[in-house]
């Protein structure tokens, strides 16, 4: 074997290139020829003497030769790659021969000795969310869209890796090379792909969002037969790093994961009562959160449908205009109210609405309003939370107000009383959540000027208010008891629950890019794969498989690709490459989504 390098001209841009192929020459009837074996592209930096190396390197790889002495580490990285994709070219070049049955053995004489697995490629957790690709139509969807094979590939491996292997650009495109059997599966070679392939493909999967979620929705309710009763809309946020100046969304606000130092993207989600997303929407990270409201429903609405969801609100979006909006709208809800009740008059006793140990219970209050009805709820769960929050806040504030006083006791403390009750005000500012709850006395000096005291004492009813285990919930369904009511609201950990796998499971915290398009792009990728993921963990939930994905990702790791090479009798080397067998527990869950456990068919090459 040899390399070519020859000299082309860019039919595009007339600009000279050098391109590089693998040669081998072969005896015929007519004498000597030259057989192109491989292309090896345009990018090889390599002098005479190196790409004589490489080719020499290539052929002992392939023919299974022993080595004395390695070639540097850029020649042999290059070699063994470049062997790989000779071999599965040789593979699929063979023409098809007929699956030998269990009574005609297909018997080879090797050298045990020899044998050698290479070439370990994850398929397991890929081959599963491949079939969740088909079963939405994702690939036929993205060609219909206008995207070339290449491109359907890329956002197939992009997709699919965010719920795999969630990382950065330049993390998934190492794994996609190095790493997964993907682009075996789906007959893709992704080694010929580079790190802006995949920042591209982002953008192509961006531009189609609205077509793509809408899709989705369909097909998933086309194939799970589900009615959505309920929509949970809720928002959250993520924290990014670097300034992000070059990001409009970017802003500074209240962070989830108190990140105030860094600036924040909001991401705004409705789901159904069954997890899957609807609609999303990526806002600027210091949204009002009751300003979203109005234009996510109105992209839920369908005029031609009569029937129209149940909307679950948490306190932060449950504003006045906004039930307005919804009642006006003919809509239905259930929200956490961030208002007052009315009034504390019980319709009844409080009755247990979630579990035998009555750890919430609740009874709707008494009103003659036709329109609407307040259900009130005691939480012990909460209480003991609340609890500790309170001490919590309540040592910090007045930890902070003694050393207000204890400065005007020192010889540089400060003493000006303006000054004084200005760092009182941003106390009470700093610890908001219970500076309510105290009076705070600042004693002046006779002629006015000077602080001499400081003092504060509680406000028992207010902080007896404060932070309890009770709240409150709004709806305008009327005629709903108080367990159903609740039950009804509970829904919305749901959305909770996603927030916190897309975080901790699907890379979405934090973010590292600093352009607008690629931010949006990355939580839209991080969505797709939820809806892979969701499909899948719906179906085994109807098959009483209460995995995690965590755990599916687990059992299914064990599932590879592997090549075993040996040398044969006559001196020839023998390629076989297949899939690690089916285990117990994977066949379990192939069984309970109706799937085939069989991963690729093996492959005999000899050379």
């Amino acid at each position: 074997m040899f390399i070519r390098k020859t000299r082309k001209i860019d039919a595009t841009t007339k600009k000279p290139y050098f391109s590089f192929q693998l040669i081998e020459s072969v005896r015929t009837e007519r004498g000597p020829r030259q057989h192109i074996l491989l292309n090896l592209g345009q990018l090889l930096d390599l002098d005479a003497e190196q790409l004589k190396a490489l080719a020499n390197r290539i052929e002992a790889i392939v023919s299974g030769q022993e080595t004395c002495v390695l070639p540097s580490e850029n020649i042999e990285s290059l070699a063994q790659t470049y062997a790989s994709q000779l071999i599965r070219r040789m593979s699929n070049a063979e023409p098809p021969k007929p699956s030998p049955l269990p009574t005609d053995p297909d018997f080879a004489t090797i050298d045990v000795g020899s044998v050698e697995q290479c070439e370990p490629r994850s398929v397991g957790a890929e081959h599963l969310l491949l079939q969740m690709t088909e079963q939405l139509q994702l690939a036929k969807k993205l060609r219909s869209l206008g995207l070339s094979e290449k491109e359907v590939a890329l956002g197939l491996g992009t997709i699919i890796a965010r719920a795999v292997f969630p990382a950065s650009e330049r993390a998934t495109h190492v794994w996609l090379v190095q790493n997964s059997g993907l682009g075996e599966l789906i007959g893709f070679d992704f080694q010929k792909t580079s790190l802006n392939d995949l920042y591209r493909i982002s953008d192509v999967l961006l531009r189609h969002k609205n077509t793509l979620e809408q899709h989705l929705e369909s097909i998933e309710q086309s194939i799970h037969g589900y009615k959505n009763t309920i929509t949970l809309y809720d928002l959250t946020n993520t924290y990014m790093e670097g300034q992000s100046r070059a990001n409009p969304k970017a802003a500074y606000g209240v962070s989830k994961e108190k990140r105030t130092d860094c600036p924040l993207i909001t991401l705004g989600l409705a789901i159904n009562e069954h997890g899957f997303i609807h609609r999303t929407k990526i806002l600027p990270g210091n949204v009002a959160e009751p300003k979203t409201l109005e234009k996510m429903i109105q992209s839920l609405d369908r005029s031609e449908d009569l029937f129209r969801p149940t909307i679950v609100l948490d306190a932060g979006i449950s504003s006045e205009e906004n039930l307005r909006w919804l009642r006006e709208h003919g809509y239905k809800y259930v929200v956490s109210a961030r208002q007052r009740a009315p009034s504390l008059d019980l319709e009844g006793e409080l009755v247990p609405v979630e579990d035998a140990q009555n750890n919430v219970k609740a009874a709707l209050i008494k009103s003659s309003d036709a329109e609407e009805r307040w259900l009130y709820c005691e939480s012990k769960a909460k209480a003991a939370v609340a609890s500790k929050m309170k001490e919590s806040f309540k040592q910090r504030f007045e930890i902070d107000l003694k050393k207000l006083a204890e400065g005007l006791r020192k010889p540089n403390g400060m003493k000006k009383y303006v000054k004084m009750v200005e760092r009182v005000g941003r106390l009470k500012e700093k610890h908001k959540h219970i500076s309510g709850c105290y009076e705070i006395t600042v004693t002046a000096s006779e002629d006015g000027k000077t602080a001499v005291l400081v003092e504060w004492a509680e406000i028992p009813e207010k902080m007896e208010e404060k932070l309890t285990g009770h709240y409150f919930l709004r709806t305008n369904l009327v005629d709903s008891e108080a367990k159903e009511l609740w039950t009804l609201y509970n829904t919305l950990r749901g959305v909770e629950d996603v927030f916190r796998f897309m975080k901790s499971s699907l890379g979405l915290r934090p973010v590292y890019h600093q352009k607008e398009g690629r931010v949006d792009g990355h939580l839209w990728i991080t969505i797709l794969a939820y809806h892979l993921i969701q499909n899948c963990l719906y179906q085994l939930s109807k098959k009483s498989i209460t995995h995690q994905w965590v755990t599916v990702l687990s059992q299914l790791s064990s599932r590879v690709r592997v090549t075993m090479r040996a040398k044969m009798q006559d001196g020839k080397t023998l390629y076989h490459r297949s899939t690690t067998k089916v285990e117990a527990h994977q066949s379990q869950i192939y069984k309970a989504l109706g799937l085939s456990s069989q991963i690729s068919k093996a492959k005999k090459t000899i050379i």
